[in-house]
This record gives C-alpha cells, structure tokens and sequence, in this order.
C-alpha cells in the first residue's frame, strides 16, 4: 500500500515484489490517493490494483475509515506499507481494520519529520508487526527518532531488477539525442527533482570548479524544484551543460550514454537509481550520508564527499574527469560489489522469508478460509534472504 505511484525507488520496489513475488502469495496493491505512472506499470502486471482516491491528513482525518473499511472488505493477512503517507494511514488503517500482520518500512532518514509524524509513528509500533528499514543507517536513526523497539526493525536493503540496464539505443545516439557534444566528458543524476536530492550543490560545483568546465550533465527525473533548477542553470550560465530529461524509464540507454554518476543527497536511505548505476560499470560521487556509505566504498567504487560541500564535489568530480582509467577501475569494482548483493531475487527471498516468519506466528489470526478478495500491497528490498510458506496467502 502507497499513496501514490509516482517515479522513484520505493514505487519501483513495488513494482519488483509484485513481479517476482511466489505464486503462493495473491498480492492486491492499494493506491490511497492516485495511481502515477509506476501505478500503471503496476495494473500492466496483472496484479490486482486498488485506487481508492482517497487523502488522508489532519485535514481529513475520517478518510481514514475509507481505508479500514475498504481493508475489512479485502480481509488480508498481511499489509505492507510503503512511504511515509502509507505508513502513518495506512498503518492506522490497517490497525482499525484488524488486520492480522501489518509491515511499515522506512527508506529514508527524514531527519526534518514533524514531531507530531513521529509521536503518530511512536504510538503506531504498537499495532505494528515490523518496520523494513532500507539500510542499517535507516534502521538505526528511525529506532533514535520514534523510540521504536529495536526487535520490531529489521533491514533489508533495496534491490534493482539488473534487466533495467538493457540497452535499445547507441551511446553515441542517445549523448546526441540529449545535445551532448562528441567527445564530452558526461556525468548524470538520475533522481527526484527535490531538495533532498542536492541537484544545486551540484550544479554549483559545475559553475566553480575549473576541472570541469568541459563536463555535462544529465538531469534525469521532474519534481517541484524543475523551474527553480531550471533557472539556477541559465543564472550560473550552465544551460548549454545541463540538459533536463524529464522523468525516463529507458535508464539502461541513459546509463550506458554516461561516465560518471552522481547522487549529492541532504539526507537519504539507499538510493536505488545509485544502485542501479554501479551496476552498469559505473564510478560513483556520492555524499556520505545514511545508507550511501554502505553500498559506495571510498576509493575503491566511487568518491564520497560530505553533504552541501561544493568544494569537495567539485574536487571529487574533476578527480574523475580527468582519470579515463581511474573511472574504468572504480567502475568495474562497482559493478563487482553490487551484482551480487542488491539483485531483486535476494530481495524478494528476504521479503518473503519476513512474510513467512510473521505468519507462522500468528498462524491462529492467519488460519480463515481464503474468501474472494486478498489483501493489498508489497515491498521491500534486500539482497539476503529465504522463503517458504503456506499456499494462498493473501498479502496487501
């Protein structure tokens, strides 16, 4: 359960579960307010998906009913909330409904919570089985910041589904497509376009930084900050240097177009796009913050350099323009260290194996007859993990 399926990380960990989760599972996705894009791609699977249009707040707070009611009629054995909306209401949601085994998760650490968000969350452990953590960071600060049982917060790290980076276009074409001069060293970002994710720190350090006057950049992704970057790039004179993709799925093209990824996040859980990226060969310059650290081994995968510092970023950045073989060597110790580990498989055995523990024990509130409907979202990632259990059960 999400409130909406907009383009990120955690939609896209939806997306993976309800694609690769066993058939003993029946999952139904509920949507809480609107559908987005990773909504659609969702319904195109197949899976059973529930818009119920409904906003949930301080301002409407009985809309909360709608979800319980709407989840009394699914009668699920489990629910799984994603993102922070989901995870207030829909937990409290489940909560009134009865639901047997309810799940939140926890992908990024939101350091600027509102106090009443996290006394709400505080109080929400109660009904709740377990909270998914993206990373050990996450888990750590979430505990900190909700005085939640730490017994009651597991980790399971997002994951990627490595088919993503199929390509369908040339490097060649694609760099062209976008504007990119022949021959130019190429960065990219592939990300929200939010305060959180720093874009203007970097953009800074293009417009500083000597080492870099011949670099572009792809800007991957939309959000409300797309006039204000908009309009810093024309200011700092990067607008022939920066070029807006929009938000794109062809990332496999995009990825193998670039030299360099960057992900100068404020504050962060495990960036998947990053992950993603590492995967495809790809050296790193990345911020130190949360989950980052990690995954990005300094030195060896990719630079890390602390969060807002334009200096560093701009240091790190040139370091790696300047060092073809540098950038060939991080890259393929990149690749190495996430294949591995952070393919969806691993991720979806971890997420089932939750979902059989949880349901052997409460096997007496799990027992009913299976009725017509099931329950109603999925997710979470990590690489480790096992799975077994019993055939028809229901997951929300």
């Amino acid at each position: 359960m999400a409130h909406a399926f907009m383009v990120g990380g955690a939609e896209e960990m939806v997306l993976n579960l309800v694609r690769h989760l066993p058939d003993r599972f029946e999952p139904i996705v509920c949507c809480i307010n609107q559908a987005g894009p990773i909504g659609e791609e969702i319904r195109r699977t197949g899976v059973p998906f529930h818009v119920l249009h409904l906003d949930p707040g301080l301002r409407r707070p009985w809309h909360v009913l709608g979800i319980a009611r709407h989840l009394r009629e699914l009668h699920p054995d489990i629910v799984h909330t994603f993102l922070l909306t989901a995870s207030l209401y829909g937990r409290l949601g489940a909560i009134l409904a009865g639901v047997p085994i309810i799940i939140g998760t926890e992908v990024n650490t939101y350091e600027h919570k509102q106090a009443h968000h996290a006394l709400a969350e505080r109080l929400l452990m109660r009904g709740t089985d377990r909270v998914v953590a993206s990373a050990e960071s996450v888990r750590d600060f979430y505990i900190r910041q909700v005085h939640a049982d730490p017994a009651k917060v597991d980790v399971i790290y997002n994951a990627v589904d490595w088919s993503q980076l199929q390509t369908t276009t040339g490097r060649e074409a694609v760099r062209a497509a976008a504007g990119v001069p022949a021959g130019a060293p190429l960065a990219g970002i592939i990300a929200r376009l939010t305060e959180q994710k720093a874009h203007r720190y970097l953009f800074d350090a293009m417009a500083a930084t000597p080492g870099l006057g011949a670099l572009h950049l792809l800007v991957v992704g939309d959000g409300e900050l797309r006039n204000d970057l908009r309009g810093r790039a024309e200011r700092l004179r990067l607008s022939a240097r920066i070029h807006f993709l929009g938000a794109r799925r062809d990332l496999g093209d995009l990825l193998a177009s670039i030299d360099i990824f960057v992900m100068p996040s404020l504050w962060e859980g495990l960036p998947l796009s990053m992950v993603l990226a590492m995967g495809a060969g790809l050296p790193v310059v990345a911020t130190r913050v949360a989950g980052i650290p990690e995954v990005v081994q300094d030195g060896e995968t990719g630079v890390l350099v602390p969060p807002a510092d334009v200096p560093a970023l701009g240091s790190a950045l040139s370091r790696l323009v300047a060092d073809p073989a540098l950038r060939q060597t991080m890259g393929a110790a990149a690749s190495a260290f996430v294949r591995p580990r952070f393919g969806v498989e691993g991720y979806v055995a971890s997420v089932t194996g939750l979902y059989d523990r949880l349901l052997a024990a409460n096997a007496p509130a799990t027992s009913h007859p299976p009725p017509q409907a099931a329950p109603a979202s999925a997710r979470q990632a990590q690489p480790p993990g096992t799975s077994h259990q019993a055939p028809g059960t229901k997951c929300g």
